[in-house]
Order: C-alpha cells, then sequence, then structure tokens
C-alpha cells in the first residue's frame, strides 16, 4: 500500500523526538516551503512516497558503496565513494532507475546521466544535488545505509541553493523500522531507508549533463492519492513479484507482517540474512486481483572469488558482485526470460584475454582458477535485437564504475590487470535513452593497441586505445610497430613502421604489410628514445576472395601469367588478391610483381625465388579459412598435379560454394598422359573414368572428414583424373590450347566427349596475349617485368640486319646430336638469321658449363632457359623457331616455323602426334643402317650423315625432293628423285665454311681466318687493314674468286686471285677500298658480297660482283671485311644503301683576289673559308671513276642568273675576270657512273657557313640574296 507521510506536528524518528525546530514536521501531501521531512514510515523493507497523480514519480535506489547487505559494517571513516577524493560521481555511479516501483538493488551504483556530489557530515555527511532534473516528474531517490544509526540522522543538513529545488520542493526522509534507540545504535538489522522525494514544478529547466529516460517508459499508469491507511492498487501491468510483495504496507509493522510487536523485535535481533529472507517470505499477497504482461527481463549471476556463485539471480540492473571489496568477478552467466531471442557474451580474463563466446546461461569467465574477469562484451540475438538493446557496465578496480557499454562493445578495462568487481546488465527498448553516459565505459591500458585492416587492403591502421592518456599524461611520445608473419620457427615476413603520437591521426598509423595472412605484431612505446611499454597483437589481413596459383611447369605459368589480370576483380568488384608459388621459380621476376600479385608468404622471399613448399601453401590457404571463413577461392594449377586440390582445398575443409579450380595444360605432358591412360589397347575408356571419379571422391570425402589429403593423393599423383576433376567439380574449368590430340580407345568417342565438354575452354596464346596488348602498355610492360624478359635478346640480330632464329633445345642430357642439327639449320638458312638456344627450363644452360662452351664454339647466342618460347614469339613475331619436339610450336604462326631435330616427317605429320608440325619447313633425322639402301648411298663413306624432308609446301615450287646434310663437312646436298628410284644431284650448299678470309692487321700481323659472313679484322681498335687473301673450298662449278685492294698512295693495286694476298705487308701502308668478284659457273650461280668498316664512318652497306666498299680519296683506312657468297636470287644479306664513299669529283675553284686554285678531291674542300673570297668559276671532273660515264653542272652567277647550258667534264662553270661570284650550283652525275653512285655536296655561303648537304642535281646555295658561294665540298656515294 502507498502512503503519503503520516500526518502531525512533528515526525518521530527512532530517537523517539518530535522536530524541536518544526524543520521535520509534515502530514499531508509534499508541498511545504521547502522543509525536510524526517518521519517515521512502518513496515519490515521498503517505504515508497507517492505524490499528487499530476506529478509522475522516476523511482531510483540508491546504494552506499561497499556495503552489500543490510549487516555489512561500513568501515570507519569510509566514504560512499572512497576512490574519489573529490567525492564528485556520475549520477551513474549512484542511481538506477527501476520503473513504476523500486526493485532491491544490491548495492548499485548505476550511471543514469546526472551527476550528484556527496560530502560526508561525521560518518553520514550532508547530502547536496547539482543539477536540474526533468520537469514533468518526481524523483525518488531510495538510499539504503548499512551501518550503525545515530543522532547525526536528525543533524543532516540540506542547503536549498544547492539543491536547487523548486520553491514547492520538499526532501522526505524515513527511517524503515520503527525499534527503540539503543537497539537503532548499537545494530540495524534491517533495511534502513531514505527516500528522498523531489517535487519538481513543471517547465523547470533541465541543466544535467544527461537525461533519463522518457516519462512513459517509467511512469506509474495510474496513480491514487490515498488517505492514511488506505490502500493502492498498482496496476498488473507493471508489477513485478517484488512489487507485488511491497503492494500493501502499513503504519503498522506488525499489522503489515501478521505478528506482534515482541515478534517484531525478534526479528529486528535476526541475522540480517535471516531477516531479510523472513521479510521477503512473510509479505502477504495483493488483496487486488492482477493481470500480468510480459516484459523482457535479462538475469544474471556472478561468481565471486572467495565466495563462489551468488545464490540467487539478479536481474534488469540489479548490480551483481561486490564493491569495496577487493574480491573479483570470475565468471558470469546470463539469460534472458520473457524473449523472443538470445543472448551471447564472453569474457577477457586474467591469464586467458578474450575468451570464445558463449550463449544463454553458460558460463563466461573460468571458476576454480582464481583468474579475475577483466572485461565482458555481450550482445542480443533473435528478433529482440530488434527491439531492444543491452546495456552494461562493470565496477573496476581502482576506477569504481565505469560508462555503459551496449550491444557487443567492450566494457571493463584490459591491460591494466585490474579486476572487475561488480556489473550491472539492462535491457532497453529501442529509441529510449541510454540509462547514463557510455564515457569511459572500456579503459584498456596505455599501451593497448588496436589493429584494423583497411578494406581489403594490405594496409592497416595501428591506433594506441589510450591515445589521448598517454599524450595528456605525457607517458610516452612514440610509437614504433614490427610486425611479422611465421611458418613454423621461420619469419617469413617482416615489416615495420614508426610515428610520433603528436602527429598521429585518429585513425591511428598506417602500415602496409604487403601480403594477405596472419601477423604478429610487436608495438613499442616509445619516450625520449626509450621503450617504456610495449603491447603484442595478433591480426589477420584477409580478403573475400582469392586466386591461388600454385603451379609448375612452363605453359601452365604461360596460361596464368597472360590471365593474371582478367581476375584480379572479384565477383562482388573488390580487389582479389593472387598468391603466387612456381615450381620453376627462375620463370618470374620476383621483385616486379604487378599489383595484386603476391608471392607465397609462408615462405621467406628468398626461398620462393628458388623454390617451392607446397605444404606450407596448404597450410597458409587454412590460415586464410580460419581468417575468414567465408572466403571464396580460385585455385589455378597444372593440369597433371590436380592431386594438389586434395590438400589445399578439401583438407582445408572449404565448403563447396567457396572455390573454384582452374586446370591449366601443361601442354605435351598433359595429352600424353591421358592418351596413355584411355587409349591403351584393351582399356574400357568410360569404365576407367568411372573408376577415377570414385576414387576421386571417396578421397575428398576422407579430406573433408579428417582435415587432412589421402596418403595416395600426393603431389604428382594420379595423372591420369584429370577429367575425372571436371566431372567431380561442376564449378572447373580445364584450359588447354588443342583438345583435338586427345586419344581414346573406343574410337576416340571419349576422346571427343574430353574435347567438346563445355568445361574445357580452348585458349590460343598468340589471341590472350593480343588481348593482353589491349589493355595498354602499362599491363603489357607489367608482364615483361613479371617474366623478366629481355627485349634486347635480339637487339644484335637487328644492328646486322639479320632476322633472329631461335634453336629450342629438350633437357641437356637427351640432346642427341645437337651440334651437327644447329649447323645443319646454319647451312639451310645462312647468314640470313642470327642464332639464338634456348634450353628447356629443368636443365638452364647456366647449370651445364658443357652447353655454353658448345653454344659458344657454334656462336650460338643463349636465351634464358626459364622464359617461355610463346612468349618470345609474342614480343617478338619476327623470330623462327626450329630445334627438337615440343608443344611450343602449337603456338606458333606458319611463318615462326622452320626445322624440326630428330624427327622422321612420317612420325612428325603422324595423326598420334601430340604436336601440330604442319607449319615446319623440314624434318631432319640421322641416317643409319636401317634407312633406306638408296639414301644411306648418299651419304659420303665414314660421315655422319642426316636426312632433311621438306614440306609438301616447299616440295610445290622445288627442284629437288630431299637433301643430305653431311655433319663431317657442314654440306647440305639437294637431290632430286627419278624414276628408277636413285637421286640426282641438284645443288650443294655450306654453312660458311666455302670462303675463308684471312686479315692482315697493322700492330698485329696475321690474324685467324673467318669463314663467311664473320668478321675479318678489328674494329673500335683504330688498327689498320693491311691485307688480306681468300681461300675457297671445293664446288661442284668452274671458276674462282678475286679480289683487289685500293692502298694509300698507291690507289688500286690490280686483281688478285684465291689464295694471293691483296695489300702489303712490312710497309705500314692501310687498306683504303676493295673489291671482289667470281668467275665463270660460280658466277653464274652465286653472288659475291662484301662490305668494309671504315675509320670514320663505321660499317658501310653490303655490295657485289666488283663494286667498291670503302672509301678512295678521303685517306681514310679499312679496319675490317666480311665477305658471304650468296646463290643467285638470295637476298643480300643486309642493305646495299651506301657501300663505298669516292674521293671524286675532282674540283678546281677560281676565287676572288686569289685566282685558280690547286684541284682537290673528295678529301677536302675546293675555296676557302674565314677570308670573306667568294668562288667565281668551278670546274669539276670524275677522272678515276670505276665505271664509265661523267659529271655534269652549272651555276647561279651574280647579276646574271642560272647559266643556261650545263658544262660537263672540266670545263668551267662561272666567270673570270668579271668580278661575279657564284652564288648556287647544281651538279648531277651521267652514263653508268651516275647508275651506281649519286653524287653529294655542299657549299660555305658568304654569312651563312657551311649549308646541308645536297645530292644528284639538288642546288645547294641562295639565289636572290646576292651571298657568294666561298668553299664548294664533293664526294661520290654508292647507291
Amino acid at each position: 500500500m502507498l502512503r503519503y507521510p503520516p500526518p502531525g506536528n512533528g515526525v518521530v524518528g527512532n530517537n523517539g523526538l518530535d522536530d524541536p525546530r518544526g524543520m521535520l514536521g509534515g502530514g499531508g501531501p509534499v508541498g511545504g516551503r521547502g522543509c525536510v521531512h524526517l518521519c517515521a514510515l512502518h513496515g519490515p523493507s521498503h517505504g515508497l512516497v507517492v505524490e499528487p497523480a499530476e506529478a509522475r514519480p522516476v523511482l531510483v535506489h540508491l546504494g552506499e558503496n561497499g556495503a552489500h547487505h543490510p549487516d555489512e559494517q561500513l568501515p570507519a571513516g569510509e566514504h560512499l565513494h572512497h576512490t574519489a577524493a573529490a567525492l564528485e560521481l556520475a549520477v551513474g555511479a549512484l542511481l538506477h532507475v527501476v520503473g513504476a516501483q523500486p526493485h532491491v538493488v544490491l548495492i548499485g551504483e548505476v550511471h543514469v546521466g546526472q551527476r550528484i556530489r556527496l560530502g560526508l557530515l561525521k560518518h553520514l555527511g550532508g547530502l547536496r544535488a547539482e543539477a536540474l532534473y526533468p520537469a514533468d516528474r518526481q524523483l525518488v531517490l531510495i538510499f539504503k545505509a548499512a551501518y550503525p544509526i545515530s543522532s547525526t540522522v536528525g543533524i543532516m543538513q540540506i542547503e536549498r541553493s544547492q539543491m536547487l529545488l523548486p520553491s514547492n520542493g520538499a526532501l522526505c526522509l524515513w527511517e524503515g523500522a520503527s525499534m527503540s534507540r539503543r537497539k537503532a545504535t548499537i545494530r540495524f538489522t534491517l533495511f534502513y531507508s531514505l527516500f528522498i522525494a523531489l517535487a519538481l514544478v513543471p517547465n523547470t529547466a533541465y541543466a544535467g549533463e544527461g537525461e533519463l529516460g522518457p516519462a512513459e517508459s517509467v511512469t506509474i499508469q495510474e496513480e491514487t492519492a490515498l488517505t492514511p491507511g488506505e490502500g493502492a492498487t498498482i496496476p498488473a501491468s507493471n508489477q513485478t513479484a517484488r512489487e507485488k510483495s511491497m503492494t500493501n504496507v502499513t503504519d503498522d509493522p506488525s499489522e503489515a507482517t501478521g505478528t506482534s510487536a515482541s515478534e517484531m523485535e525478534e526479528v529486528l535481533a535476526t541475522p540480517v540474512e535471516d531477516a531479510a529472507t523472513t521479510a521477503a517470505t512473510q509479505l502477504p499477497e495483493p488483496t487486488t486481483e492482477t493481470q500480468t504482461v510480459s516484459t523482457p527481463s535479462v538475469q544474471y549471476a556472478a561468481h565471486v572469488s572467495d565466495q563462489g556463485w551468488e545464490p540467487d539471480l539478479s536481474k534488469d540492473g540489479a548490480t551483481v558482485g561486490t564493491t569495496g571489496k577487493a574480491r573479483a568477478i570470475e565468471a558470469l552467466k546470463i539469460s534472458l526470460a520473457n524473449a523472443d531471442g538470445g543472448i551471447r557474451y564472453r569474457a577477457h580474463c586474467t591469464n586467458v584475454g578474450w575468451q570464445d563466446w558463449v550463449a544463454d546461461g553458460a558460463v563466461a569467465g573460468t571458476t576454480g582458477m582464481s583468474y579475475s574477469m577483466q572485461a565482458i562484451q555481450i550482445e542480443l540475438t533473435g528478433n529482440i535485437a530488434s527491439s531492444y538493446d543491452v546495456y552494461y557496465r562493470i565496477h573496476a578496480q581502482n576506477f569504481g564504475w565505469l560508462g555503459w557499454a551496449k550491444n557487443g562493445k567492450i566494457a571493463g578495462t584490459t591491460g591494466w590487470d585490474y579486476r572487475a568487481e561488480a556489473v550491472e546488465i539492462l535491457l532497453v527498448k529501442h529509441g529510449d535513452k541510454a540509462p547514463s553516459s557510455d564515457k569511459d565505459a572500456y579503459i584498456p591500458s596505455y599501451y593497448q593497441t588496436s589493429i584494423t585492416q583497411e578494406g581489403e587492403s594490405t594496409v592497416v591502421r595501428v591506433r594506441p586505445d589510450s591515445l589521448n592518456l598517454l599524450r595528456t599524461d605525457g607517458v610516452a611520445t612514440d610509437m614504433r610497430v614490427t610486425a611479422t608473419m611465421a611458418y613454423g620457427d621461420t619469419v617469413t615476413r617482416k615489416v615495420s613502421g614508426s610515428t610520433s603520437l603528436a602527429t598521429i591521426n585518429a585513425n591511428g598509423m598506417a602500415l602496409n604489410v604487403e601480403t594477405y595472412g596472419p601477423f604478429t605484431a610487436t608495438i613499442e612505446y616509445l619516450k625520449d628514445g626509450r621503450v617504456v611499454g610495449t603491447d603484442t597483437r595478433e591480426f589477420g589481413v584477409t580478403a573475400s576472395e582469392y586466386n591461388l596459383a600454385p603451379l609448375s611447369a612452363s605453359f601452365p605459368v604461360v596460361l596464368y601469367s597472360i590471365s593474371y589480370w582478367d581476375y584480379t576483380t572479384s565477383a562482388t568488384g573488390t580487389a582479389a588478391p593472387s598468391i603466387v608459388m612456381l615450381d620453376r621459380p627462375s620463370a618470374f621476376n620476383w621483385n616486379a610483381l604487378p599489383s595484386g600479385m603476391y608471392a607465397m608468404p609462408f615462405m621467406t622471399e628468398d626461398a620462393v625465388k628458388v623454390s617451392s613448399d607446397y605444404s606450407a601453401f596448404a597450410s597458409y590457404v587454412k590460415e586464410l579459412k580460419r581468417l575468414k571463413p567465408d572466403s571464396k577461392f580460385n585455385l589455378f594449377i597444372n593440369d597433371i598435379t590436380c592431386s594438389l586440390i586434395h590438400s589445399i582445398i578439401y583438407a582445408n575443409q572449404i565448403p563447396q560454394d567457396n572455390y573454384k579450380i582452374y586446370l591449366l595444360s601443361d601442354g605435351t605432358a598433359t595429352y600424353n598422359f591421358m592418351n596413355e591412360a584411355f587409349n591403351a589397347e584393351g582399356v574400357d575408356p568410360a569404365a576407367k573414368e568411372a573408376q577415377f571419379e570414385q576414387s576421386w571422391l571417396a578421397a575428398k570425402e576422407y579430406a573433408y572428414k579428417n582435415g587432412q589429403a589421402s596418403s595416395d593423393y600426393g603431389w604428382h599423383a594420379h595423372w591420369d583424373s584429370m577429367y575425372a576433376v571436371l566431372k567431380c567439380e561442376p564449378n572447373t574449368e580445364w584450359w588447354m590450347t588443342r583438345a583435338n590430340l586427345f586419344q581414346s580407345a573406343d574410337g576416340n568417342a571419349f576422346a571427343n566427349a574430353i574435347a567438346t565438354d563445355p568445361a574445357v575452354k580452348k585458349k590460343n596464346v598468340a589471341s590472350m596475349l593480343t588481348a593482353l596488348q589491349q589493355r595498354g602498355d602499362a599491363t603489357v610492360a607489367a608482364f615483361k617485368a613479371l617474366y623478366n624478359f629481355n627485349d634486347g635478346y635480339f637487339t644484335a640480330a637487328e644492328a646486322e640486319g639479320k632476322k633472329p632464329m631461335v634453336l629450342l633445345g629438350t633437357y641437356v642430357n637427351l640432346e642427341q646430336s645437337f651440334e651437327d642439327y644447329a649447323k645443319l639449320t646454319m647451312t639451310y638458312y645462312g647468314d640470313e638469321y642470327a642464332y639464338y638456344y634456348k634450353g628447356h627450363p629443368n636443365t638452364p644452360t647456366g647449370l651445364w658449363p658443357s652447353k655454353q662452351d658448345q653454344l659458344s664454339s657454334l656462336g650460338i647466342t643463349d636465351i634464358d632457359s626459364s622464359v617461355a618460347a610463346e612468349l618470345i614469339l609474342f614480343f617478338n613475331p619476327e623470330v623462327a623457331l626450329s630445334g627438337y619436339g615440343s608443344s611450343t610450336y602449337n603456338s606458333a604462326t606458319g611463318d615462326a616455323g622452320c626445322g624440326v631435330f630428330n624427327m622422321t616427317k612420317a612420325a612428325a605429320l603422324s595423326p598420334s602426334s601430340t604436336v601440330d608440325y604442319s607449319i615446319m619447313d623440314w624434318f631432319a633425322s640421322s641416317i643409319s643402317s636401317s634407312s633406306d639402301t638408296a639414301i644411306q648411298a648418299l651419304c659420303p663413306k665414314g660421315d655422319t650423315c642426316y636426312l632433311v624432308e621438306f614440306s609438301d609446301m616447299i616440295l610445290k615450287s622445288a627442284d629437288y625432293d630431299i637433301a643430305v646434310f653431311s655433319g663431317n663437312t657442314s654440306t647440305l646436298t639437294y637431290y632430286k628423285k627419278l624414276a628408277d628410284g636413285t637421286y640426282r644431284l641438284i645443288r650443294t650448299k655450306t654453312n660458311g665454311s666455302t670462303l675463308m678470309t684471312s686479315a692482315h692487321v697493322s700492330s698485329t700481323g696475321w690474324i685467324s681466318s673467318v669463314k663467311e659472313g664473320k668478321t675479318a679484322g678489328t674494329t673500335e681498335k683504330s688498327q689498320a687493314l693491311e691485307a688480306f687473301k681468300v681461300d675457297m673450298a671445293a664446288l661442284p662449278y668452274s671458276g674462282t674468286v678475286q679480289y683487289q685492294a685500293h692502298c694509300a698512295n698507291l690507289g688500286w693495286q690490280g686483281w688478285k686471285n684465291e689464295g694471293e694476298v691483296a695489300g702489303t705487308v712490312g710497309e705500314s701502308r692501310q687498306i683504303e677500298a676493295i673489291q671482289m668478284r667470281l668467275t665463270n659457273e660460280l658466277a653464274e650461280h652465286y653472288d659475291i658480297y662484301y662490305r668494309a668498316h671504315v675509320q670514320n664512318e663505321g660499317w658501310l652497306e653490303w655490295t657485289k660482283n666488283g663494286e667498291i666498299a670503302g672509301t678512295t680519296g678521303f685517306g681514310r683506312r679499312v679496319e675490317a671485311i666480311e665477305v658471304k657468297l650468296i646463290e643467285k636470287g638470295e637476298a643480300a644479306p643486309g642493305s646495299t644503301a651506301r657501300a663505298s664513299v669516292i674521293g671524286l669529283p675532282n674540283a678546281t675553284a677560281h676565287v676572288s683576289s686569289i685566282g685558280w686554285q690547286t684541284t682537290v678531291h673528295g678529301a677536302t674542300f675546293a675555296g676557302t673559308t674565314g677570308q670573306a673570297l667568294g668562288i667565281e668559276a668551278l670546274k669539276l671532273s670524275v677522272a678515276g671513276a670505276p665505271f664509265d660515264g661523267g659529271i655534269t653542272y652549272r651555276s647561279h652567277v651574280a647579276d646574271q642568273g642560272w647559266e643556261k647550258t650545263w658544262t660537263s667534264n672540266g670545263y668551267k662553270t662561272g666567270t673570270t675576270g668579271k668580278a661575279r661570284h657564284i652564288e648556287a650550283l647544281e651538279v648531277k652525275l651521267t652514263g653508268e657512273l651516275a647508275e651506281h653512285y649519286d653524287v653529294v655536296y655542299r657549299v660555305h655561303v658568304s654569312n651563312i657557313g657551311w649549308m646541308p648537304w645536297v645530292r644528284n642535281g639538288e642546288a645547294a646555295g641562295t639565289t636572290g640574296r646576292g651571298l657568294p658561294i666561298e668553299a664548294i665540298e664533293m664526294r661520290l656515294e654508292s647507291k
């Protein structure tokens, strides 16, 4: 029953005295002028004040710090909040809103938003509030005291100005039980409650820090003013069981409990626990019928150190645990009542850290281990989470009550090793205000650090959780972070960063860890360069989707690398990082991985460049899944290593919908293994495939169940299960270039099923590379950098005007007769090509010194074996291919195919061949005793010979059918097969040893002879060629080679025959030009080409058959020559644009004030410079030219213009004796000389200087400006 304060002039306290000054008087409705009422309210437990209906009360229970039960004694001198020196607390540290009726709250100090300041007067002290409360309700404070009561109660002072009460406010104090002064003074054994009713005037302004929740959430739905002795019924919708026990309260304790006064004395003498229990159990049931509406409720219990589990569940904001007793909460159990949903929670404990989440009454924390709980997280689950928030707060050692946290956020402390001593939990309907401030709900240690990932990048943000404290308290000034990743005992990645705490932004320091996976960070806090604190954090860098590429061989790496940019974005639009490891790691430049590609980080950066570890790769994927269980994985692997799926996907128990498989063709091996399995005699391909699938699925089930791959599904096992993967894994693609190369023993029905399967994706490297180029230069550059592709491989060939040809090797130890096959290729194609060797990736040339020596002796340049031949073809489309059998030819165009080593034409073009050799020019195989006898007869006795068979395309236009190559003489002989089965010789070709050139060089003498096409002499040494000779091997034609030299101060010496010396020896006389020619049948079948390397000119272009190579008339030495024999009709070995420069014409100038000068030749100019003397007349001639013909010319004369007729061959142009200078000149050649040479000339003009070179009749000089020509320089250049 709700009661007004009792009537009377004074209120009798437990000392039985009236208030002598009327200060404590009361009675009737509260409304006195700021009066203070001290009234006795009879009843065993609680009193309640109700104001008139227009005032709506908010009921708050105020518990004293340190007192958990009514019989606990407050330590002498202990204040209400002993850790706060100023005794200033948030009202949240003292108040708890409980709705329309007060719940029993055991020693709670719960935030509700306002602040109150408590001081002490002797033990109890005075009370003053410094806040304006909401104007539309009453605030009822229930203060539970648990210590001896003395007369100090009677002298409590309340200062009106400090209370900020309205004029009609009143403060009422009731004592909870009537008893003798002696008993009350000695010991107060029942609840002692002080009720403070603050009646607030409507519309009073609110000035507090926070605001109580909406009135509707705590309003008594119906209030009735009662006269003494009358009762009022609380609406059932707002009543709890505890509220029902308090509905009827009378003035007489015996009336309320049904006991006599003596029995009440007995009760008062009973120990508190018993008394409280008795009081609770003896309360009468309400006399008025009520109706109940279910309201969600949270209930919980704590396990307290040295005490164990609390006997009863607390609920809805009640305090569990203790305060002021240095006892830790060690465990919690939390559950919901009347709720459509559940609750889950976890604890942070000493020596444990954060535990896993538990739910709905399960134990969070520990028991029996003396581990204190330090922090909690709580959140609702199910439908209730959409309509309610869960709030909770912790009373922490040395901090006291912290702010409220909600919905999964952390409450408490971490890093301080401070125990949680008490906890309160409360459900609040959505939209209602928080019970108090959430400020400082969680207090991490000074050095506790948070690490968060920026989106799905490899950048993380490192932020001190107590950044402001670190700054304001001056604890540290700098932060240093070291993040490491480890596999086993090996640290595989390590990155570091540091920053000043003064400049770090709110998001923390950005640190790029440069890859994905699990990391451990060590955070050091420094001051004055000294570490003052550290923190260690484990974190993961994750993505929603990954591309996994543990690849081996060359071709799969090519397919993946070209396609890489097609898979850098996930299905959801986020970046999909690619994790790469290669069984042949030299294929990549690991220092130039493109953006988004990462070396597998469970290997060190050095190790991954030279080796692979598939076990580490599988473990790494396991960690990625642990860090983000819903991540998706795209696995790119060699098709023949398909068993890796078991260790990487199945054993890591990745869900079926979260992975996709890409099988990449291994090239020839793919077809060989499949055909071996399904095309063997007597095999039923369909039945065998069914067995493979059954075995695969059984092993898959085992891996998922046991978390490890079946022992017989290791790396490189079940190579023949490639198609089984496609059938067992619906989300799989199989990439290959030529699906038509499969064969099966059922008439290729099974093979055709594979070829036409929609999951088999036809890939053409050339098309893929073209698509790559369409992405732009930046992507192509990144691709080239990834493959460490050397675009300069073929620059030497380009400089020499040759096309590059790559000879494809196989395993070095398996290369049969490589040297002979290489000589055959060079003989067939000659010097039109520069030759290169590309070995097999498994036997890099760099590891085989003997191979390097062999290539050097043959003049063949080695290419990095790890570079895929397909890439060479793509980036250098002009490259031609010859060599041993290789799947590379499947990616080549028709123009690239040349010769195949160690293979007959029939074998190469067989339908069973897994490589398309139809693009090749010829096929070479050794001639042995098993060869056709007619073919054997074509091999010279004692020689090692090879049969060369030609493609049908070549044979259509050829006058031969076969060729035989002698490895001993490097001679290729062509034959036509006759009707009788014999062969007729058509022609013979050598590999360049037909002509051998020897050179005699100044300061050195004779040097070694070189084969045709090679350099005789020196370059870049400034040494003159003084003599040379040419030797020719026997050819099936009559004739010989002749040559002559133009020597300094001697001119042309005369023609020499094969083997004779041209030039001089012992005279230090340089050769300046040469000529060569063939005679008789040789001249009919061959051209002889040659070129000269000339001082100040370098290599001049090629010329042939008697024309001049070099210079004359300039005094420039020839330093080296090259000679080559070319079959008639074949192309020149290089450009023929400028093979010689001849010091003609001869020029004589008539200069003003000087007259006629001495005749000069092409080495110098005629006329003068720097003297302002113009040329007035000029004579030109070509005496000594190597061909018939002449020179013609005319001039533009001052005051006269162009001469009307041309002058020729030594006659004068211009005037003499008239002081008229020449202003411009035109010159050209005639006859055979004009067919072979250009005349090139330039003039020096007054006030201008030397003007540009012109040729063949073009005007040199100026007209109409009156500027005389002062000098002229001329020469002949071969066309």
